[in-house]
């Protein structure tokens, strides 16, 4: 069982800059217990609900940033680790969760304490890894649809050969030939009946 299975992909993040009753508002808001401070793309901290309560106790209304109250550097997984080795990093080091860094040290998602007693209780099940839609840019399928177009004016229309055409106007000429000896036909039946009548 791989942490990227199991991680939160939707993670909410500050900044060292983030006032901390702002960022207090926050967790309270999503109801989370966690907040990983990152500083471009890079994961530079994470302060904890019980961080906040003692910034508050200790500064009271004072507007003082994150970034003096968060853990630093934070502790994280990488996300191709084993979940057992998440768990052994929450246990020794004390801590409540995990950032979780991709191979390039950008941040994926974050596992928690919480989660690894769901996944320990059968309550929680592997997430679908994200995919994503192979799409077509939208330019390269209209070059496509008037490339189609244009091969199917610029294509010559079959040309009828001399045999064919001439064999048609044979059979149309035979057509209207028997056409007319029916005809004649059945003129001089009703002159013949005619007379025998009389």
């Amino acid at each position: 069982m791989k942490v990227s299975q199991y991680m939160t992909r939707t993670v909410v993040t500050i900044t060292p800059q983030t006032e901390f009753h702002r960022a207090f508002d926050l967790m309270r808001s999503r109801r989370i217990h966690h907040l990983p401070v990152v500083d471009g793309n890079s994961v530079v901290g994470i302060v904890a609900e019980r961080d906040l309560l003692l910034a508050a106790a200790n500064f009271g209304s004072a507007e003082v940033p994150v970034g003096e109250i968060m853990h630093s550097p934070p502790v994280c997984v990488a996300a191709g680790a084993q979940l057992k080795e998440a768990a052994r990093l929450l246990v020794v080091e004390h801590i409540g969760s995990l950032p979780v860094l991709d191979a390039g040290k950008v941040l994926v998602g974050i596992i928690t304490e919480t989660d690894i007693f769901k996944v320990a209780a059968g309550m929680l099940r592997p997430r679908p890894a994200a995919k994503k839609a192979a799409r077509k840019p939208a330019n390269k399928v209209a070059k496509k649809a008037a490339k189609k177009v244009a091969h199917k004016a610029l294509k010559p229309a079959p040309k009828k050969s001399a045999g064919t055409t001439a064999a048609k106007g044979i059979a149309k000429a035979r057509a209207t030939t028997a056409k007319r000896g029916g005809a004649r036909k059945t003129a001089t039946a009703g002159a013949k009946a005619a007379a025998t009548k009389r």
